[in-house]
């Protein structure tokens, strides 16, 4: 068992009928906290109990069936097997800055991963960039490949050792307006955002492409609000032809619902955190079939992009296959959105290692990280890389736009942009 659990309780099942471990083979190196000659210890916070009421231990426990993966099948990185500690942080700012001084001091690891919600990891990365609080950042801690996509992480001045994995909502804002300026020009835009980090930074993308002009209208609506019927139907006042919606699934869905109930026929086109299946559950009122396929019929021609391959669309993909079967193997969850996502960070952290081999200080695996440059994880897209530099901790920067049909398939729009630098 390579997974400790937290004081939840909450555990990893045992892997099954996995091959024989190979030899780890050490080589000779430099080595920092967290590192002994047969193993690499890395540490991550999540939702482990699901307290938080999100759906968000899908992924560490992905990540922790990777890691397992790679120790039983390829030999570990570096020659050691990787260890990794999930402690549980409920989706709270506290907990989270607790459990992650616990894995620094405690468990010393060489480095903390994939950390969830901006709110939540705002003080913990002040914290790992900073841990002794001198304002030097010599002394920081590796925070690795972050999945919340605040735009802010990008600034290196401030957060040196954070780099992000999850698309930042500022390039997506972006992709979305070069879309719409290739292929819905002299259009009248509408925004909606929800009025915090997240919905600003479309803001943000929407104003540097169109201006705060005429040609676009943007309203927010308060964090918590669900109904958006006036804050929809004020965008559709303004004589919107094209509604850009930087909201989460039930409210995108409740503004579907509410413009198109005033029949408004023109195109919407979605931020990513916006999954499908979740929409046509919202709009359809259930997980039902029926529901499910009256959501969808509700969603034709709704058009958001993507980055991931599909558990579903994509399911005989011979990387989404051997995804389940990793899954299934090493006590991973369900091959879902959320396990894709989490194997694909897992496969840029064992990329990471292996690159800086055999000098594993917490300087040398920041260097490494920085040097992804067109890194594919298996289960990006085609035409989407990881793409980081010293001066460029946004990992994801291109997006593919798709376009959601009636039966629920998905078409994929012209090649994927890369709004990167």
């Amino acid at each position: 068992m390579l997974v400790a659990a937290s004081c939840s309780g909450a555990s990893t099942p045992a892997p099954t009928a996995a091959p024989p471990t190979p030899e780890p083979t050490a080589p000779p190196g430099t080595s920092g906290p967290g590192v002994t000659e047969t193993e690499i210890h890395l540490g991550m916070t999540s939702d482990v109990a699901g307290a938080g009421e999100t759906p968000y231990a899908a992924v560490s426990l992905a990540v922790a069936a990777y890691f397992q993966k790679v120790n039983q099948e390829d030999g570990g990185a570096c020659g050691r097997e990787i260890v990794l500690t999930v402690e549980d942080d409920e989706y709270q700012a506290k907990l989270a800055l607790e459990q992650t001084k616990k894995l620094v001091t405690e468990d010393e690891v060489l480095a903390v991963i994939g950390a969830l919600s901006t709110q939540a990891h705002k003080d913990v990365a002040t914290y790992l960039n900073d841990p002794n609080g001198n304002t030097a950042h010599s002394d920081g801690i590796p925070d690795l490949f972050v999945s919340t996509g605040w735009s802010g992480w990008g600034d290196v001045a401030t957060y040196p050792w954070t780099t992000a994995f999850i698309p930042d909502y500022l390039s997506d804002g972006r992709v979305l307006a070069a879309y719409i300026t290739a292929n819905l020009p002299d259009q009248q835009i509408g925004l909606l955002y929800r009025d915090d980090e997240f919905g600003q930074d479309y803001l943000a993308a929407m104003e540097e492409a169109f201006g705060a002009g005429d040609k676009l209208f943007s309203q927010p609506y308060p964090v918590g609000d669900e109904d958006v019927s006036q804050e929809i139907g004020a965008v559709v006042d303004a004589g919107a032809k094209v509604i850009v919606l930087a909201s989460d699934p039930a409210v995108s869905a409740d503004a579907i619902a509410s413009a198109r109930g005033g029949d408004f026929d023109g195109q919407f086109l979605l931020s990513y955190v916006n999954q499908p299946s979740n929409l046509a559950s919202e709009l359809g009122g259930g997980l039902e079939a029926e529901a499910i396929i009256e959501g969808f019929e509700q969603l034709d021609g709704v058009l958001m992009t993507a980055y991931l391959l599909s558990a579903v669309e994509d399911e005989e993909n011979a990387a989404v296959v051997d995804h389940a079967r990793i899954m299934e193997a090493y006590g991973g969850p369900a091959a879902s959105s959320l396990s894709i996502y989490g194997q694909s960070l897992a496969e840029t952290v064992v990329e990471t290692l292996e690159r800086a081999c055999p000098d594993l200080t917490r300087d040398d695996v920041m260097a490494a990280a920085e040097s992804l440059a067109g890194f594919h994880p298996s289960l990006l897209l085609p035409g989407i890389d990881v793409v980081l530099g010293k001066d460029d901790h946004a990992a994801i920067q291109a997006m593919q736009v798709e376009r959601i049909n009636a039966d629920g398939t998905m078409d994929s729009l012209g090649e994927p942009i890369d709004v990167g630098p």
